[in-house]
């Protein structure tokens, strides 16, 4: 034992030796502490800023999981604690992870990127278009498909040509995962699981919901913090099904930033921008790879992808290069307004890809307006924004169509009092702005102000001549006859007797692409009526009143399934 002398003691030399060593390790460990400490306070202060009850992310750095926040409650109802292995939806985070299992088959000389797909499955919901024989997996996984996001309606048709320009298109993943199943042989839930979930440890993870889950999941909130509808899928679907927790979607991101499990030059084509995958034409810091987006600033090469299926919100981040990157997942409408900060906060830039994903997403300041107005007098909500000595917005925080969003916000909550306020005030800066004036309409013919909406309508129709559903709106409003434009429409007369009280009650259906403002009805002796030209054809509807929706109840033809009411025209 080798001993010292200082001050008057004799000291053992290889333990102190040992200390001082392991010294600057612990201030670093202390540091590290107070850093996650510090930031764990910042997230939970931004939560509460854009009111998310729930919250999970991981931050990896070096290619390890270095971080893991599981912040807030499951649902607003019940306040269960979100913990780490809390189930969130991942939204459209599936398609990397789909992407992955993708690229494996590539890897094994399987699939050809660059063959057309009618070559290993012929696509039946697009048979009828010789261009989707053109459709190859590397346009899907990179967006250039030519296909939209979704359908309208039954058929699926396309937006571009294959191989055009880019188009976020959900449903060429869809069409993916049916080719996929025909070379493998095996559902796509299970070739995912055998190939990427389970060899990465993802044991919380699957397309499909697990009886399993409903012990520790997530439920999904509105802006205002209410709980709405969890999905919980049964079949999968590899653009937006993926159950998930923030500690097995880390193993994944770190598989991606180690470069595991892919050969090294499909790793290149991952990482790198795919022809004719720029998001934007005015944009070039962002691009699509084969399964993630790519954003090229500050030097640094990144991968990204947003998730978003309406109330469950998630974002990925890594830079490949670095091996570092976050993933999160939150349980509101409002979950990607703060990935700015949180990006921010971890890698300290701002980022072109979340900029262009949360353009047309509310900011902490719309929301904090939007509560202020739902819990105080307009005037009191309104005072801290309004432009000084002026009876508006201050507009360089509210321009027109940030001011208009709000107000059909609060239309959308049943507020239409207060969406009044708005609108009448955004018509005081922006006279000639026709979807003020269109909004305003809508306020006051929910508010039962018949003459004030039309006039307003009127206004808005004026305003803006290619609008003319507004003008139409007006005329029955008034009560003046229709203009037909089909000799062979019948004039058809509907009633609704009783709900003298109700303030607006107007008619839906397949007929008017049930909007329940396009027909408003008129209290006329002892009932609400309405007379509409359609064509002879059978068609399904209801009244809306004050919003909710009924069947006729003198009409006892109805689809069981439904209670839409049927009618049939026939010709004069």
């Amino acid at each position: 034992m080798q001993l010292f002398f200082w001050r008057g003691v004799f000291y053992n030399k290889s333990f102190y030796m040992r200390k001082f060593f392991l010294l600057p390790v612990l201030i670093l460990l202390q540091a590290a502490a107070a850093c996650s400490q510090s930031r764990e306070e910042a997230i939970r202060q931004l939560m509460q800023q854009a009111h998310i009850p729930g919250l999970s992310l991981a931050y990896v750095k070096n290619g390890q999981v270095a971080e893991l926040y599981s912040l807030g409650i499951r649902s607003a109802d019940t306040k269960e604690p979100v913990d780490a292995g809390t189930i969130f939806s991942a939204a459209s985070l599936s398609k990397a992870v789909f992407s992955y299992g993708v690229l494996q088959l590539v890897d094994a000389g399987k699939l050809d990127l660059d063959k057309p797909l009618y070559n290993y499955y012929d696509y039946p919901d697009l048979a009828y278009d010789a261009r989707y024989r053109q459709i190859t997996a590397r346009q899907v996984l990179s967006h250039t498909s030519g296909l939209p996001n979704w359908r309208n309606g039954d058929t699926l048709r396309f937006k571009y040509n294959p191989g055009e320009r880019w188009n976020y298109s959900g449903e060429g993943f869809v069409m993916l995962a049916k080719v996929v199943e025909k070379i493998t042989g095996q559902t796509i839930e299970d070739y995912l699981q055998q190939t990427v979930l389970r060899p990465l440890g993802m044991s919380r993870s699957s397309f499909i919901w697990q009886e399993a889950y409903n012990a520790d999941a997530a439920f999904p909130h509105t802006d205002v913090g209410q709980t709405s509808g969890r999905w919980q899928p049964n079949e999968p679907n590899t653009a937006a099904s993926l159950q998930t927790t923030a500690t097995d979607y880390a193993k994944f991101l770190t598989a991606l930033l180690n470069r595991k499990g892919l050969k090294k030059s499909t790793y290149e084509q991952v990482f790198k921008p795919q022809p004719n995958s720029r998001v934007a034409k005015d944009n070039n810091a962002l691009y699509w790879g084969l399964g993630v987006g790519y954003q090229f600033a500050d030097n640094a090469p990144a991968f990204w992808q947003w998730g978003d299926n309406g109330t469950f919100k998630a974002f990925l981040f890594g830079y490949p290069d670095k091996k570092e990157g976050l993933v999160y997942f939150a349980n509101s409408s409002t979950g990607l307004v703060i990935a700015p900060d949180l990006l921010r906060m971890f890698f300290n830039h701002e980022q072109p890809a979340e900029k262009w994903v949360n353009n047309d997403n509310a900011s902490l300041q719309d929301i904090a307006l939007i509560y202020r107005l739902l819990d105080l007098p307009f005037e009191e909500a309104m005072q801290p924004y309004m432009q000084p000595g002026a009876p508006y917005q201050d507009t360089t925080r509210f321009p027109e169509d940030k001011m208009n969003g709000i107000g059909y916000r609060l239309l959308e909550l049943k507020r239409s009092a207060t969406a009044r306020q708005v609108f009448e005030m955004n018509t005081r800066i922006y006279p000639r702005g026709a979807a003020a004036w269109r909004g305003l309409g809508e306020a006051e013919v929910r508010e039962g102000q018949r003459q004030a909406a039309a006039t307003a309508f009127e206004k808005a129709a004026a305003l803006d001549t290619a609008d003319k559903e507004v003008g139409q709106i007006a005329r029955r409003l008034e009560n003046l006859p229709e203009n037909a434009k089909d000799s062979a429409a019948v004039p058809t007369t509907f009633r609704l007797q009783a709900y003298s009280n109700a303030r607006y009650v107007s008619l839906g259906g397949t007929f008017n692409d049930w909007n329940d403002l396009r027909t408003p009805m008129r209290w006329e002796n002892g009932a609400w009526v309405v007379t509409i030209a359609l064509k002879p054809g059978t068609y399904t509807y209801k009244f809306a009143v004050d919003g909710v929706w009924i069947p006729d109840p003198s009409n006892k033809q109805a689809k069981p399934e439904s209670f839409d009411s049927i009618i049939t025209v026939v010709a004069r």
